[in-house]
């Protein structure tokens, strides 16, 4: 990839807006699998909520993510209560929410398809992708300095939220896909 020179307005002016958006959820993880509804809230005090409970109620978990970047555990099963499972839901959910709010880019490359707009994580990097034109989110990426190791591909990006999201981590077998719920 080379280095590149890109309006950083434009990664900003393509952040989802999530407000009250509900998902059917698969999540597939070294073998098991686990569905219901996974629910992106924001909340009266600009902090965002992710729940995902199974299509009775019962939560699997509930995070929330403030605004000034702080992440607390409202509620998780206990069969989840790993802080390995903990740390990389919370990773991947900040790539979706794209909980970078207003910083700019510590570098932007480019190659043949996309812009990467760069984050620094401490010893990880948040890629986020847009289109050459910058007009659409196309996806985002956590790496190392050597290789990456989660990718998120936003699908069908319409009114500010993506129809479907596609979480996959490279390292190990756990997936998520989300896919939109009209109501």
């Amino acid at each position: 990839m080379e280095s590149a020179s890109v309006n950083h307005d434009c990664l900003t002016d393509l952040q989802p807006t999530y407000q009250n958006e509900l998902y059917k959820a698969q999540v597939d993880i070294t073998g098991h699998s686990l569905s219901g509804l996974l629910l992106i809230k924001k909340m009266p005090d600009s902090s965002t909520r992710v729940v995902f409970s199974t299509e009775m109620g019962v939560k699997f978990f509930d995070f929330e993510f403030r605004e000034n970047g702080d992440f607390f555990v409202i509620d998780i099963l206990k069969k989840l209560n790993k802080k390995p499972v903990i740390r990389a839901l919370e990773q991947d959910f900040r790539l979706v929410l794209m909980n970078e709010g207003g910083k700019i880019p510590v570098e932007t490359r480019m190659n043949e398809l996309y812009f990467y707009h760069g984050y620094s994580k401490g010893k990880k990097q948040a890629w986020y992708l847009t289109d050459k034109n910058c007009k659409q989110l196309m996806g985002a990426e956590l790496s190392s300095k050597r290789k990456p190791l989660v990718r998120v591909e936003f699908i069908d990006v319409a009114a500010g939220n993506p129809d479907s999201i596609l979480i996959n981590h490279l390292n190990f077998r756990f997936n998520i896909a989300l896919k939109k719920l009209t109501r």
